[in-house]
């Protein structure tokens, strides 16, 4: 798209923007082809013309870790276009590059405040859902944790034997074992524990 096209759509009300994604994973491969992935997605909207794509290899981010980064230049149709891509896409940052002055009326304002406050609104429940479903699955890991304690412990084990028995650390063993020593429903001789 040449400087003369990208004008025309500006002068439309397009909204001309620089926006640069990152996306942090591994292997490195992964990492380069995602983020182009992810950008096709997003040039699949009709109301999104993008105008340029850069990307840099992936760098390593630590810990296994790879980083990289893709600046994309694009039109957006709208203000509606741009809070669509900022939530959905949640890109690293925006960079209005033209208009200098964007005009929005009453109506639009109004328009575009409560579809940004519904889509806050939903991501609150999926906070809140996953949650939710977070506490739950820890309350049945630790529940299962215990069971498997018990079981292991019908003749009594040390604890190296119970981490191997149930797939943990010693560490986070004894502190199961510490709370079923304090409910009494098992007790220590020697090194060995017990069901009581």
């Amino acid at each position: 798209m040449n400087e003369k096209e990208i004008k025309e759509y500006v002068e439309k009300g397009y909204i001309r923007v620089s926006v640069i994604f990152e996306i942090v994973g591994k292997p490195q491969k992964h990492v380069e082809e995602t983020i182009k992935a992810y950008v096709a997605n997003i040039k699949t909207n009709e109301e999104i013309k993008v105008i340029k794509e850069e990307y840099e290899p992936a760098e390593d981010a630590g810990e296994d870790l790879f980083s990289t980064i893709a600046e994309v230049e694009m039109l957006l149709e709208n203000m509606d276009k741009l809070t669509w891509l900022a939530i959905n896409f949640t890109p690293a940052s925006i960079e209005v590059i033209e208009p200098a002055t964007i005009t929005v009326e009453q109506r639009e304002i109004t328009h575009w405040m409560n579809d940004l406050l519904a889509r806050l609104h939903e991501m609150g429940m999926i906070q809140k859902a996953v949650r939710s479903q977070t506490e739950t699955l820890i309350r049945n890991f630790n529940s299962m944790t215990r069971n498997a304690i018990l079981l292991v412990l019908r003749e009594g084990a040390e604890i190296g034997t119970v981490s191997q028995k149930i797939g943990m650390s010693d560490e986070h063993t004894q502190k199961f074992l510490d709370a079923l020593l304090k409910e009494k429903k098992i007790k220590k001789e020697g090194n060995s524990f017990y069901l009581v």
